[in-house]
C-alpha cells in the first residue's frame, strides 16, 4: 500500500491487438484513477473511457460485430494500475466488477459480465440487435486490496451486420417524361431517381430492371450511383408511336448485396415502375407532297388556287397548328393557313427567269422550339399572247424645217412572247387613229410586209415642209400588231430642227429668285429673253449690257445666261441688256430683266414639305403664276393647300419654297404592258405660316396634305402624291451619314449623299424653271433620310421643346426645361392614349438597317400602337405593288407587326400577352433580308420557357423573338422595300377613317381600334422621339397618367426628384440620380477613389438572374482607364461590368461560353470634369450602356439576338447571373489577395468621384460616407474618402488683367468670371434676363452677376420650372405674391458669401435698380419668408454635392459649393434617365 500525499493513480493498460474470431475480443483501455493516502480515502477515475470493438480479423480501429446466436461474446478487457507495490501485501491486487449493468427488458437479466481478475467484459445473452439498441453504457469498478475503488464507463457500440432486407421506398413508381429526340444513341439523362431504405448501415445497394417483367422494360436502363438508382432511356421513346403513347410498366429490383445476392429474397426487394410519355415538339411538319409541279398560264388571275400542300405535325396527336409561308416564286405567291398556295399578283413570263420558277412552301409548327419543313413547288408558266409588239430603236428622227417630203427612217418591231406559238411576227405597222390631225397631215407611214426579213416594217416619211415655230417636235403614235392581233401603240418622235428664219423683237422678263441667306456660289437666273420664235439660233446672237454692268450680276456674252452674285440681297433689281443677231443684221435689240430677290428663312426651309403632281412639268406648273396674282396651276395648288390646312391663300400664309422635277424616277415600276414613257411630274415644296406666328410643323403639314389629297387633286386636276419626291428610285441606301434635317446635293453629286452631309445651308443647289417671259429660281431640296442623328447639347432660339427656353448659362447656351421634360432639348418621353386618340410624330427613316424600339404599358388587349401608311386611297394600276405599310398592333394582347410593299405581305407575331399591367419593351430591326421583333430584350421568361429541363434543345427564345424574310423575287432588288416614304407615324390610333386593304393591294389591314395605355421611349436608331409636343394629336396627353395614378394610391409621393415606375402592379418611386430617401429629398454623398482603392459590397437581396442593371454617378477629368463596378457570380464565370477606356464609358458582358462582348458610348466621353450618370443593363444575351439621359449618341446597344440575320441567330438560353451575395460586387479596382494580405489592385481607377451606386434599382453603400443600406453592406474597402474635391488648378496660373482664374475640378480657365463677359478690355456684366430664363411667367431680375427668378404662386424652382402640386387651379390677380424664390446663378461661390454676392443680407435686396415699388417690396418679402430661408439652406447645405457643371471648388470650405446648372438636368445636375418611366 502506497503512502500518497497527493494524487495517486491506478493505471489501466491497453492492449494493441484485435483477437481472432475464435478468441475473446479484448480492447484494453486506461482508467485514470485518483490514489489517496492510507486514510482509506476512495480512489476515483479521472475520466471516462471508451471501449472499442474490433471486427474479426481486422485491425484498429475497426469493430467486431456480434452475431445473434453468440453467447458470452468477449467485448473488451479492462485493466488497472495501482501505485502500490505488487510484491507487498494485497494493496495492489485489483478486483473488477460492474457497478451499473444493462438489463434486458424482457427477461430482466444482466446483459454484460466482467471477469473479476482479468477485467474481461463478456455478453451474457444472445442476439443483441443494433437496430433496436445501437450502444450500451456500463460502469466498471476496480477495487484494490485496501478496498480503494476507481470507476469508469465502458461504451459498447454494436457493429452492424447485414441482417435486414432492403426496402424500396415505393411499391409503385410513376413518372411522366418527355419523349426523346432523334433516332441515334440516347443520352443517359436521369428520368427517375429510385431510392431504397435498410436499417443496416453497412449496405451497398445495387439496382436493376427485371427482364421481361413488363411492357417496355428493354427501353430503359437502371444504373446505381451511391445509394440511388437512376432510370434512363436506352432506346427511343416516341410519343407518336401508339404503343409508346400508352406508356410502359415493368419491375425493378434492389439488393443490399447480402451473401445470397440476387438469389436471396432476404436481401432483395421489388417494385413496379410506370412511365408515361409527354409529347414534345420533336417532329417537324410532314408534307403530304414534298415536291409538286404545276403548269399555269401567265394570264392566270390573282387569287387563283395553284396547289394545296398541307402539312401535318405528328406532335400533339396531329392537332398542332402549322403555319405556312412561301419563299421564292417571283414573290407572286401567298399561302394560307391550310397550305393552299394562291397567286398573289399577276405572272409575267417575259420577266427575267419568268418561264420557270421554284417556290418553297415552309411549314412551321407551333411548338417550342418551332420546327419547320419545306415542300418544293415548281411552276412552269405557259406563254399567253399578252405582250404587244414594240418598236425597235431608233424611234427618234430629225428633219430640218422647211425641207420637202423626206424619208426619215425605217421602223422594225419585236415581241417578247413565244413566236413559235404564233405570238409574234409577221407584224403590222400603221399610224394610230388617235394621232392629232396635224400629225396625220404631216407624217406618212409606208408599211411593207417584206421588210426586216419578212417580219414586216414601215418607212417613215414627211408629207411636206414643217415649221419649227409651229411644232418643235411631233410625237407620233404608231400602232403595232402581231400575228395574233395583239396590238399597242408605240411612240416615235420627229424633231424639227430649227433654222434662223425669224427676226428678233424687244421683250422683257421677270425672274423670281428665292435664295438662302449667306454666301455661296453665283445663282443662275436663266437666259435673257427677246421675242424670237427661233430657238436654235444662239450661235448667231450676242448679248451685252446696256450701260455699266451691275456689280451684283453677270452676263454670258454668247449664251445670254444671267447670274446673280451670292452677295445679292432681298429686293428688286432692274437689268438692261441688248441683243444682236448677225444673220439678220440686227443690233442692240432691247431685252430688260427684272429680278425679284427673296431670301428664304431657315425656318421656311426646314418646315417645307414636298408634294408631287402628275402629269405636269415644272414649266407647265409655273406658267402664268406670279407671287402676287397666284394664277396658273401653281396658284390653284396654293389655294388648295390653304383650304386643306385651314389658312388663307395669301403668299404670306402658303410659301412656295421650291419647284423642281423629281429627284429620281418614281419608285413605282411601269407596267410591263405599257410602251409609253412614264408621265412627267413636278415636285413643289411648301411651307405654311401659322396664324400665331412661325411655321407649321412639317409632319403636321404633310399629314394634313395627305388627308386632303383628293381635295387638292380636284383643285389642280392633277394626281397628288406625298411621298414620291423623297424616293431615291431603285434601291435602299444603307447607313447614310448623319446630318441636318435638310440634306443638300450640289450639281453632279445627286447620287452620293456622303459628299454633302456637312455642307452649310447656303450651298443648296438652285433649280431654274425658265418659261421665257418669267423664270422661277428656287433651291433644289431633297429630304434625305438621316439614319443616325446627333443632336447638339447647345440650343438655338427654337430648338427647346415642350415650353423649354434657350438661355445663356455659363459659357454655353442650354435649354431651361420645365418639370417633366428631360435632356438637352426638353423632351417628354411618354404619352398616354385614352383608347380614342392618336398622335403624329415623324416617321422612322427609310434606310437599312433600321431599328425601332419603344416601351408599352397596355390596358386593353387590342389596339393600334403605331401606323405608317396611306391616309387616303391612292390611285393604283393593275400591276402596281401594294402601297407601303408598317404597323404595330396588339391583337388579343399579343404584339403583331404588319408590313406591306414590294417585299410582300409579312406578319410577325409574338405569342406573349402584354396587357398584364407591366411595362414591356419592343425592338424592331429591319435589314436587307427581313425583319426581327424582340420583346423585353429577351431578358424575361427563360425560367418558364424550358419544357425539358435536362434537354437543352427544348430551350428557345420564341417567347421573346420572332423573325421573317422578305418575299422578294429573284433578281429584283426593288422588292426588298418593305415600307418607304411615309413622313408621318401615327401613334395610338388613326386620325382618319379605317383603311381598306382592297384600296392598297394589301392582304389585310391593321386594326382601327385605338390603343389604351402608354407609349414611352420611342426611339429610331437610338434617337428618342419627343412625345410631349406631337405634330398633331387628339385624345392623348404627355406623360403616363396610369403609371402616376398607380403610385398615388399605393405609395407616398415621389417628390419633384422622383418618378413613379414599376407598372400598374408594382408601382414604386425611383429617385433621380443623386437623390434618395422618402420623397427623394435627400442628396446622396459622393466618395473619392484614391490610388489602389476598391470597395466590396455584400448584398442582402437576390437580383434577377437574367436582367441586371448597374448605375452610378461619376466625375473625373482626363483619359482615365480602370474599373468602375463589376458584378460576378461566385465562380466568376458570368459577369457584368462598367469601366473606362481613355475616358469613354464601356460595359462588358461575359458568360455562356461566348467571347466577352463590349459596348462603349464613344460619342460622349465622361472625363470632362462634370458629373455624369452612367449605366449598363444586361437583358439575357443583350447589353445596353448609356450616359446621362441616354439619348442618341449617349446610348449604345449590343443586341446579338436582334442583329443576327440567320434563323435563330445561334443564341441559346442566356447563362443566369446568380450574383455572389458575399463578394459579388466590386467598385473601383480588382483587389488580389494572398491569404488575407492584399497583393495588388488591378484596373485601378484613381482620381475619380463616384456617387449613388445602384444595382437593379436598389441603392448600395459607398464607404466611408455609408457602410450599409437596406440592400447591402460594405464587406471591405480601401483608400476611399468622403466628398469629392480636386486641387486648385489656379495656384500656378496667372491671367492677364482684367481676367481672373477659375478652377473647374482640376482645370484652370482665364475669364471674366461667372455672369460677366469681356467687352473690349473690360469685363462687363451679362444680362441673363435678355434670354428670358424664367419659365411659367416668372419675373427675371439681373443681379450683376447672376439673375433672380421670382415665381408665381403655382411654380417654384431655380427657373420656376416646377409646378407646385398644391397650387390652386386659378390665377391670382393683382400684384403677384411671391411664393418661391428660385435663385439661379451662373457662378459658384461659397454659400457663406452668397448674401454679399447677391446683395442680400436677410432683410431685402439692395442694389437692384430695375426693381421698383410693389415689385421690389414683393421680392423683399419673399426673401425674408421662411420658405426662402429654407430653400437657401437646402441650396447651400453641407449635404449638397457639386453639380455637373461646377465652375470651381473651394476645398477649405465646410460646404460644398453649388454650380450653374445645365437646367435640363434638374435642379442639381443629377440627370434623370429618359427610360425611367
Amino acid at each position: 500500500m502506497c503512502q500518497c500525499k497527493g494524487i495517486h493513480r491506478m493505471k489501466l493498460s491497453t492492449e494493441t491487438r484485435c483477437p481472432s474470431r475464435d478468441e475473446k475480443a479484448i480492447e484494453d483501455f486506461s482508467l485514470p484513477l485518483i490514489c489517496l493516502p492510507v486514510n482509506n480515502s476512495p480512489t476515483e477515475f479521472l475520466s471516462e473511457f471508451l471501449a472499442r470493438l474490433c471486427r474479426d480479423g481486422g485491425a484498429w480501429p475497426s469493430s467486431v460485430y456480434i452475431r445473434k446466436n453468440d453467447e458470452e461474446l468477449s467485448v473488451c478487457a479492462v485493466s488497472a494500475w495501482d501505485a502500490d507495490d505488487v510484491t507487498e501485501g494485497t494493496n495492489a491486487r485489483l478486483t473488477y466488477s460492474i457497478e451499473k449493468n444493462v438489463i434486458h427488458e424482457r427477461t430482466g437479466e444482466a446483459i454484460f459480465a466482467i471477469h473479476p481478475q482479468t477485467g474481461l467484459v463478456r455478453t451474457m445473452l444472445c442476439c443483441l440487435d443494433r437496430e433496436t439498441t445501437p450502444e450500451y453504457h456500463i460502469q466498471v469498478v476496480a477495487t484494490d486490496g485496501g478496498a480503494l475503488k476507481g470507476t469508469g464507463t465502458v461504451l459498447v457500440r454494436l457493429a452492424d451486420v447485414n441482417d435486414n432486407s432492403p426496402r424500396l421506398t415505393r411499391q409503385l413508381w410513376q413518372v411522366e417524361v418527355d419523349e426523346t429526340w432523334g433516332s441515334g444513341p440516347q443520352s443517359n439523362v436521369t428520368l427517375l431517381e429510385v431510392t431504397a431504405s435498410d436499417p443496416d448501415t453497412a449496405n451497398y445497394f445495387y439496382y436493376r430492371i427485371v427482364e421481361a417483367s413488363g411492357w417496355g422494360w428493354e427501353h430503359f436502363g437502371l444504373r446505381t450511383e451511391g445509394t440511388v438508382g437512376h432510370l434512363y432511356a436506352r432506346q427511343v421513346l416516341d410519343f407518336e408511336d401508339d404503343t409508346h403513347r400508352r406508356g410502359f410498366k415493368f419491375m425493378i429490383q434492389v439488393t443490399d448485396r447480402g451473401r445470397g445476392g440476387w438469389d436471396d429474397s432476404r436481401h432483395t426487394d421489388t417494385a413496379w415502375v410506370s412511365v408515361r410519355l409527354r409529347d414534345v415538339n420533336d417532329n417537324p411538319p410532314q408534307f403530304h407532297r414534298p415536291h409538286a409541279h404545276i403548269t399555269v398560264r401567265e394570264n392566270t388571275a390573282p387569287g387563283t388556287l395553284l396547289a394545296t400542300l398541307p402539312a401535318r405535325d405528328p406532335d400533339m396527336g396531329g392537332e398542332q397548328r402549322v403555319e405556312y409561308r412561301v419563299e421564292g416564286g417571283w414573290g407572286s405567291l401567298v399561302v394560307d393557313g391550310d397550305g393552299r398556295v394562291s397567286l398573289w399578283r399577276r405572272l409575267d413570263r417575259e420577266a427575267p427567269k419568268g418561264a420557270v420558277g421554284v417556290a418553297r412552301v415552309v411549314g412551321v409548327d407551333g411548338g417550342v422550339p418551332p420546327l419547320s419543313a419545306t415542300a418544293t413547288l415548281t411552276i412552269t408558266v405557259t406563254d399567253v399572247n399578252d405582250c404587244p409588239p414594240q418598236l425597235l430603236p431608233p424611234t427618234t428622227f430629225h428633219v430640218a424645217e422647211s425641207d420637202p417630203p423626206t424619208h426619215l427612217g425605217t421602223l422594225a418591231a419585236t415581241d417578247r412572247d413565244v413566236w413559235a406559238l404564233g405570238h409574234g411576227p409577221p407584224f403590222n405597222l400603221s399610224l394610230a387613229r388617235t394621232n392629232p390631225p396635224f400629225v396625220l397631215a404631216h407624217i406618212r407611214l409606208d408599211f411593207d410586209p417584206h421588210l426586216d426579213s419578212g417580219r414586216g416594217g414601215a418607212e417613215v416619211w414627211t408629207t411636206g415642209p414643217l415649221d419649227r415655230e409651229a411644232h418643235r417636235q411631233l410625237e407620233v403614235l404608231v400602232r403595232v400588231a402581231d400575228a395574233g392581233g395583239v396590238a399597242d401603240t408605240s411612240l416615235i418622235t420627229v424633231v424639227v430642227d430649227d433654222i434662223n428664219d425669224n427676226p428678233m423683237r424687244p421683250a422683257s422678263k421677270t425672274v423670281y429668285l428665292w435664295k438662302t441667306d449667306g454666301g455661296g456660289s453665283d445663282a443662275p437666273l436663266g437666259r435673257v429673253y427677246v421675242d424670237d420664235p427661233d430657238d436654235w439660233d444662239l450661235r448667231d446672237k450676242t448679248f451685252q449690257w446696256v450701260g455699266a454692268p451691275h456689280p451684283l450680276f453677270s452676263l454670258s456674252r454668247h449664251s445670254g445666261d444671267v447670274f446673280a452674285s451670292s452677295q445679292v440681297r432681298e429686293g428688286r433689281y432692274e437689268l438692261h441688256f441688248a441683243v444682236s443677231d448677225q444673220l439678220w443684221g440686227q443690233r442692240g435689240v432691247s431685252a430688260n430683266v427684272t429680278v425679284m430677290v427673296k431670301v428664304l428663312s431657315h425656318d421656311a426651309l426646314v418646315h417645307a414639305t414636298p408634294i408631287s403632281l402628275t402629269p405636269t412639268t415644272p414649266e407647265e406648273l409655273t406658267r402664268g403664276w406670279t407671287p402676287k396674282n397666284g394664277q396658273g396651276v401653281l396658284g390653284r395648288l396654293v389655294r388648295g393647300v390653304a383650304s386643306a390646312v385651314g389658312v388663307d391663300s395669301s403668299p404670306a400664309a402658303v410659301e412656295v419654297v421650291s419647284v423642281a422635277p423629281p429627284a429620281a424616277p418614281s419608285s413605282a415600276r411601269p407596267s410591263v404592258f405599257s410602251r409609253l414613257p412614264p408621265a412627267p411630274s413636278a415636285c413643289v415644296w411648301l411651307s405654311v405660316r401659322r396664324k400665331g406666328g412661325g411655321f407649321m410643323d412639317p409632319v403636321r403639314l404633310q399629314g394634313l396634305l395627305e388627308l386632303h389629297s383628293q381635295k387638292i387633286s380636284e383643285t389642280t386636276q392633277l394626281a397628288v402624291a406625298m411621298n414620291e419626291c423623297q424616293r431615291y428610285g431603285g434601291s435602299w441606301h444603307s447607313g447614310l451619314l448623319s446630318g441636318p434635317p435638310l440634306e443638300r446635293f450640289p450639281p453632279g453629286q445627286d447620287g452620293d449623299p456622303s459628299s454633302v452631309a456637312s455642307l452649310p445651308s447656303t450651298s443648296l443647289p438652285l433649280q431654274v424653271v425658265d418659261i421665257n417671259t418669267t423664270s422661277l429660281v428656287t433651291p433644289r431640296l431633297r429630304n434625305m433620310q438621316h439614319c443616325h442623328v446627333h443632336e447638339p447639347e447647345t440650343c438655338s432660339h427654337n430648338s427647346c421643346l415642350n415650353g423649354g427656353r434657350c438661355a445663356k448659362l455659363s459659357v454655353e447656351n442650354r435649354c431651361v426645361c420645365p418639370g417633366g421634360s428631360w435632356g438637352p432639348r426638353c423632351k417628354v418621353t411618354a404619352r398616354t392614349f385614352s383608347g380614342a386618340g392618336w398622335a403624329w410624330v415623324r416617321a422612322p427613316p427609310s434606310c437599312l438597317p433600321a431599328r425601332i424600339s419603344l416601351r408599352l404599358l397596355i390596358r386593353h388587349p387590342t389596339g393600334l400602337v403605331f401606323y405608317s401608311g396611306p391616309m387616303a386611297p391612292t390611285p393604283r394600276g393593275p400591276d402596281a405593288p401594294p402601297t407601303p405599310l408598317l404597323a404595330l398592333q396588339l391583337w388579343q394582347g399579343r404584339p403583331q407587326l404588319l408590313l406591306e410593299g414590294r417585299g410582300g405581305p409579312l406578319k410577325v407575331e409574338l405569342n406573349t400577352p402584354l396587357h398584364n399591367g407591366h411595362w414591356h419593351t419592343i425592338h424592331i430591326q429591319l435589314h436587307s433580308k427581313g425583319v426581327v421583333m424582340m420583346l423585353d430584350l429577351c431578358g424575361r421568361g427563360w425560367q418558364d420557357n424550358t419544357i425539358g429541363k435536362n434537354n437543352s434543345k427544348n430551350s428557345s427564345n420564341t417567347h421573346c423573338l420572332t423573325r421573317a424574310s422578305w418575299k422578294k423575287a429573284d433578281g429584283d432588288s426593288d422588292s426588298v422595300w418593305p415600307w418607304f416614304g411615309h413622313g408621318v407615324l401615327q401613334l395610338g390610333g388613326m386620325a382618319h377613317t379605317p383603311v381598306r386593304p382592297e384600296d392598297h393591294g394589301w392582304t389585310a389591314a391593321p386594326t382601327s381600334r385605338p390603343m389604351e395605355g402608354c407609349v414611352s421611349d420611342l426611339r429610331f436608331n437610338g434617337q428618342l422621339v419627343d412625345l410631349g409636343e406631337p405634330a398633331a394629336s387628339e385624345g392623348s396627353v404627355g406623360g403616363c397618367l396610369p403609371q402616376e395614378e398607380a403610385c398615388l394610391g399605393a405609395i407616398p409621393g415621389c417628390g419633384r426628384r422622383g418618378r413613379c415606375v414599376g407598372g400598374l402592379e408594382q408601382p414604386e418611386c425611383e429617385c433621380e440620380p443623386g437623390w434618395s430617401g422618402l420623397g427623394c429629398k435627400t442628396p446622396t454623398d459622393p466618395v473619392a477613389l484614391g490610388r489602389a482603392s476598391f470597395v466590396k459590397v455584400a448584398l442582402s437581396f437576390t437580383p434577377a438572374p437574367h436582367v441586371l442593371t448597374l448605375q452610378l454617378r461619376m466625375r473625373t477629368r482626363g483619359a482615365r482607364d480602370g474599373l468602375l463596378v463589376r458584378v460576378n457570380t461566385h465562380q466568376e464565370d458570368v459577369g457584368l461590368a462598367m469601366h473606362l477606356r481613355a475616358g469613354v464609358l464601356c460595359a462588358s458582358l461575359r458568360g455562356g461560353g461566348r467571347e466577352e462582348r463590349v459596348a462603349c458610348v464613344e460619342g460622349r466621353p465622361v472625363s470632362d470634369g462634370s458629373w455624369h450618370t452612367v449605366w449598363a443593363e444586361r437583358h439575357g444575351h443583350n447589353l445596353v450602356v448609356g450616359v446621362d439621359d441616354g439619348d442618341g449618341w449617349r446610348w449604345n446597344e449590343s443586341l446579338p439576338a436582334l442583329e443576327g440575320v440567320d434563323e435563330g441567330g445561334g443564341w441559346g438560353p442566356p447563362p443566369p447571373l446568380h450574383v455572389d451575395k458575399n463578394e459579388g460586387i466590386t467598385v473601383g479596382g480588382r483587389p488580389e489577395f494572398a491569404g488575407v494580405n492584399l497583393v495588388t489592385v488591378r484596373d485601378d481607377l484613381k482620381e475619380v468621384c463616384i456617387d449613388d451606386l445602384r444595382l437593379s434599382g436598389r441603392p448600395l453603400p459607398l464607404p466611408a460616407s455609408s457602410n450599409s443600406t437596406s440592400w447591402g453592406h460594405v464587406s471591405t474597402f480601401k483608400n476611399t474618402t468622403t466628398g469629392c474635391s480636386s486641387p486648385d488648378a489656379c495656384v500656378n496660373t496667372t491671367c492677364a488683367v482684367p481676367l481672373t482664374c477659375t478652377s473647374t475640378w482640376g482645370k484652370a480657365t482665364c475669364g471674366c468670371g461667372p455672369g460677366r463677359e469681356l467687352v473690349g478690355r473690360t469685363c462687363k456684366d451679362v444680362d441673363e434676363c435678355l434670354w428670358q430664363p424664367c419659365l411659367h411667367g416668372g419675373s427675371c431680375y439681373n443681379m450683376q452677376p447672376g439673375f433672380l427668378c421670382v415665381c408665381g404662386p403655382g411654380h417654384s424652382g431655380h427657373y420656376c420650372q416646377w409646378t407646385n402640386l398644391d397650387s390652386p387651379p386659378y390665377h391670382l390677380k393683382g400684384t403677384m405674391t411671391v411664393v418661391t424664390l428660385a435663385l439661379s446663378t451662373i457662378f459658384v461661390g461659397e454659400c457663406g458669401t452668397a448674401g454679399t454676392i447677391l446683395g442680400w443680407t436677410g432683410e431685402g435686396i439692395h442694389g437692384i435698380d430695375n426693381v421698383r415699388g410693389a415689385e421690389k417690396t414683393s421680392v423683399d418679402r419673399a426673401l425674408q419668408a421662411p420658405r426662402a430661408h429654407a430653400y437657401l439652406d437646402t441650396y447651400c447645405g453641407p449635404a449638397r454635392t457639386p453639380s455637373s457643371l461646377d465652375v470651381f471648388h473651394t476645398p477649405t470650405h465646410a460646404h460644398t459649393p453649388r454650380a450653374s446648372l445645365p437646367v435640363f438636368l434638374g435642379d442639381d445636375g443629377r440627370r434623370p434617365r429618359s427610360r425611367g418611366i
